[in-house]
């Protein structure tokens, strides 16, 4: 699980080419099979073509997991069909302590379940 207590750029703050991140403290993290949660996107509307090219690449997260979802993270995530949930009774700083951790995760997709099973 990868936890940012952040917004995301995915413009400028992931390399599209090799699945991993460029924003400042998390430089060189891979999000590859990974659950990514953090606060939500910013900046340009391209990050929806950079989520698509991250999952052509095979450098995608598995799912991502948001405080609110918004029209580049929701677009990106259904043309590369990827999970996505948003934070509903938490928030991504909650899920901080899970940061890098090993766990694993049970998602239902429809019901609105984010279920984190010590591992």
């Amino acid at each position: 699980m990868l936890v940012i207590d952040d917004y995301v750029s995915f413009l400028g703050d992931l390399d599209p080419k090799k699945g991993v991140f460029r924003k400042k403290g998390y430089e060189g993290v891979e999000v590859r099979d990974k659950i990514l949660v953090f606060r939500g996107s910013r900046g340009s509307t391209v990050g929806t073509y950079i989520i698509y090219s991250i999952s052509k690449a095979g450098s995608a997260p598995k799912a991502m997991v948001v405080d609110k979802a918004d029209q580049i993270v929701i677009t990106g995530c259904v043309v590369s069909n990827i999970v996505l949930g948003e934070a509903v009774n938490f928030k991504a700083k909650d899920l901080v302590g899970y940061n890098g951790r090993r766990a694993l995760v049970r998602i239902e997709r429809n019901q609105g379940i984010l279920e984190i099973l010590d591992n």
